[in-house]
């Protein structure tokens, strides 16, 4: 049995020791994560998190897309978030998505929607987390024109708010 699985707090989502994480990233290559975390949702997320002990290295993960993994694999939890984190909710010119909403599911949803200023996120590989996180743009816009605010936990598993999940404001979205 994995050692660092057994030291890890209870969790309702899948905890899996030695998970081949190179073998989910684009390129196909790369070992296994030490344990992979796949919460069942907020909650769940939040309080394996305020429960995992400090030295316990965390990484997290998005589709893979822009991922290398080294042969060695990763060490630590590597949390890997599932559909409970890729709702896309919009409401009036405010698109709100989960970390784990494609990019380019989010663009679509926003244009079936009406609204414009997202069209570049179609061309983005990859999820809204990783595109908040790495700034992701293309066709001439970031990430940074459009976010409005973000909501994120830190490793104490407590939400903080960035205020500048995607918003538009109105200014930089059209009607179509």
């Amino acid at each position: 049995m994995n050692p660092l699985i057994a030291h890890l707090p209870p969790a309702r989502g899948r905890l899996t020791a030695d998970a081949p994480i190179g073998k989910q990233t684009w390129f196909g290559a790369g070992g296994p994560a030490e344990v992979l975390f796949r919460p069942a949702d907020l909650a769940d997320l939040a309080g394996f998190l305020a429960a995992l002990p400090p030295p316990v290295p965390v990484t997290v993960i998005g589709v893979g897309s822009n991922l290398l993994v080294r042969d060695g694999g990763i060490p630590g939890v590597v949390i890997r978030l599932g559909r409970a984190f890729a709702a896309i909710e919009i409401e009036r010119v405010e698109v709100r998505a989960g970390a784990a909403a494609l990019d380019r599911i989010v663009a679509f949803a926003a244009a079936d929607a009406g609204l414009g200023g997202l069209e570049f996120l179609s061309g983005i590989p990859g999820s809204i987390g990783g595109s908040v996180r790495m700034n992701a743009g293309a066709y001439g816009r970031e990430i940074k024109d459009v976010l409005v605010s973000a909501i994120a936990l830190d490793r104490s598993g407590e939400a903080a708010e960035s205020r500048s999940a995607i918003s538009l404001s109105p200014s930089l979205c059209g009607r179509g």
